[in-house]
């Protein structure tokens, strides 16, 4: 028997008192009230929100600029892409227009288009069937990797 066990033990067995005059002095709470009991508290107003938008300030990197091997594997990934197949790629979103401070983003969707005079793609992301498809254009010079498993030769495939 434990410590508690022992303390209590006169009363620990006993069931709720059904006596009706405990009931008139001590009303039981109704559950609408015994939740706000249990409600949330937050000890630190405003903390959750400084974590966030710190960890914002993590993710943000400054654009990377391919080496010239990275770009060669780069074009010929993209002169390989085919309309309609999937694939999955990683691009630069910069916090403002033409800055060089922003994230990396992974998106996957389907090849809708490749423009290259004005060096651009565009991918069908959702669902077709449910109206909730999206296009999305991404710049070449935006793009940091494209991954489908159609058009990465084996030799990649081998060194990743």
């Amino acid at each position: 028997m434990t410590s508690a066990e022992e303390t209590y033990k006169d009363i620990i067995h006993r069931s709720w008192p059904a006596d009706p005059v405990i009931f008139r002095k001590h009303p039981r709470m109704p559950l609408e009230e015994r939740a706000k009991i249990f409600a949330p508290f937050a000890a630190l107003r405003g903390h959750s929100d400084r974590l966030s938008e710190e960890s914002g300030k993590l993710l943000r990197s400054s654009r990377v600029s391919l080496s010239e091997e990275e770009a060669a594997v780069l074009s010929d990934r993209l002169s390989r892409m085919k309309r309609g197949s999937i694939v999955t790629v990683t691009y630069f979103i910069p916090d403002t227009p033409d800055g060089d401070v922003g994230c990396y983003v992974p998106l996957t969707g389907r090849v809708a288009a490749l423009d290259t005079v004005f060096r651009t793609m565009q991918l069908r992301t959702g669902d077709p069937s449910e109206k909730d498809e999206a296009v999305k254009t991404i710049r070449f010079d935006d793009l940091i990797d494209i991954s489908d498993p159609d058009i990465i030769p084996e030799t990649d495939k081998a060194l990743s």
